[in-house]
């Protein structure tokens, strides 16, 4: 089955390593298009309303730098082309000017799935309008690629399981990458005294074997021994739900989904 994956540059000393994590998902899919976007900021949402009003000098000079930052992005885009080209991957460049949540949010829900990076932890404000449209307005996964190299995934997947729909829809995503998995396991916290649970039946519905691991909930950060027990595993990619109460809620420290925005050393295919 084809599919669309839409890989979203900001960065470009970052480029090379988000548009490798959408060649590694196109693989696990067997066949898709990958549209790789770059949205230019308009000069005039620089400004803020208690600011002077924008000048025509500054908004040539805000364009020029624009210009100079997608041109470094398509320049690592063409070498990614080259060094792919004939492994059946089909890649379409495109640039736009315009607000980074609304562009992402039109070509986002025309994906399969988003990839984009991990915000830097004081990231600027286009990073987290960026990830804050793909994960709430476009109703589609979000891998989140982590600074550093990206090595290969997929083959040894961790499913951080609660049972709620947003956990639920991140492993109905998950399901279309799971087909070279090695070994698959499932993480789930059990607070003292509850019960211990079983597999999800999910994954039993759909002849995923996997193996499941409860780790203690307890008074330290859960995220924390998330991704310890992950990498633990060998784990090379995780599949989560994300903002499980609300964003507000998750934003608190000890939040899962913003420990793992901040840490996380893999690939996170996130869903809301």
């Amino acid at each position: 089955m084809s599919g669309v994956i839409l890989a979203v540059l900001e960065h470009p000393a970052s480029a090379a390593r988000t548009l490798a994590a959408a060649r590694g998902i196109a693989g696990l899919m067997g066949h898709a298009r990958i549209n790789v976007l770059a949205v230019r900021v308009p000069p005039e949402s620089t400004i803020m309303p208690t600011e002077e009003v924008l000048t025509s000098q500054a908004a040539a000079r805000i364009r020029s730098d624009e210009q100079v930052r997608v041109a470094a992005l398509r320049q690592a885009f063409d070498a990614w082309c080259d060094g792919t080209r004939g492994d059946g991957a089909a890649a379409e460049w495109a640039d736009v000017e315009g607000l980074a949540d609304a562009v992402v949010s039109e070509w986002g829900r025309r994906s399969d799935f988003i990839v984009l990076d991990r915000p830097a932890r004081r990231g600027d404000v286009a990073d987290r309008m960026r990830l804050q449209a793909a994960l709430f307005d476009t109703d589609r996964p979000v891998l989140v690629v982590p600074p550093g190299g990206i090595a290969a995934f997929g083959q040894c997947v961790a499913i951080a399981w609660r049972d709620d729909k947003r956990t639920i829809r991140a492993v109905l995503a998950a399901l279309r990458l799971l087909s070279q998995a090695r070994e698959v396991h499932v993480l789930t916290g059990v607070r003292p005294g509850a019960a211990v649970p079983g597999l999800p039946e999910i994954l039993a519905e759909h002849d995923i074997a996997a193996t499941l691991h409860v780790l203690p909930v307890g008074s330290g950060v859960f995220g924390e021994a998330l991704l310890v027990q992950a990498h633990a595993l060998g784990a090379d990619m995780l599949v989560m739900g994300a903002y499980t109460h609300s964003a507000w809620h998750d934003l608190l420290p000890g939040g899962v989904t913003r420990h793992m925005l901040a840490h996380a050393d893999l690939p996170v295919l996130m869903r809301h």
